[in-house]
């Protein structure tokens, strides 16, 4: 007798539980099962995020690497493609300045943006240019409730994570109006 695939409702929130402290595992989770695992990795004194990589339950591996910068944070978004043989963009995260409370990400196609929730708390809002909310991150305790509000590929929901995982402290305070997209 084979299992039947549970049916998972498209706006069925993910669950991110954290451990560890200088290289860090987020375990993601949705609807009770474990669909698979981010682990941060830092480098040198100051414990800078260097890259991360993702191991889901079934599917392809997905790599998010710094990419060189001095003040800026800036990562890429890699899969790894015919059995590590080679690597497909998948997207690329921005934050202009040490002290900017916003950050863009890209995904080949409009820029989505990330602003520190509008109410006091941890937690991280992800807009759309023309449609608004598309994800909101929760932190309660070492847990990240993840909620939908619009279909959005699971690659840049993970590099959203990857770029705001270290930096809930910044979204205590209410964020500003995401600002428009350059186009």
């Amino acid at each position: 007798m084979t299992d039947k695939p549970i049916k998972v409702d498209k706006k069925a929130p993910y669950t991110i539980r954290t451990s560890g402290l200088w290289n860090s595992v987020h375990v993601f989770e949705r609807a009770g099962e474990t669909i698979g695992k981010l682990a941060v990795k830092r480098a040198g004194l100051i414990g800078m995020v260097t890259r991360s990589h993702y191991t889901p339950v079934e599917g392809e591996n997905i790599s998010i690497e710094r990419d060189p910068g001095l003040l800026r944070s800036q990562f890429g978004c890699w899969s790894q493609v015919h059995g590590g043989q080679g690597r497909e963009w998948l997207g690329s995260s921005i934050r202009y300045s040490l002290f900017a409370r916003e950050v863009t990400l890209h995904g080949g196609q409009k820029p989505y943006r990330m602003t520190p929730s509008k109410a006091f708390g941890s937690g991280w809002d992800m807009h759309a240019p023309k449609t608004g909310l598309v994800a909101e991150f929760r932190k309660k305790g070492s847990t990240i409730q993840v909620t939908l509000h619009r279909r959005v590929d699971f690659f840049l929901l993970l590099l959203a994570y990857h770029t705001i995982c270290n930096s809930w402290r910044t979204s205590i305070l209410p964020g500003p109006a995401p600002t428009p997209p350059i186009m």
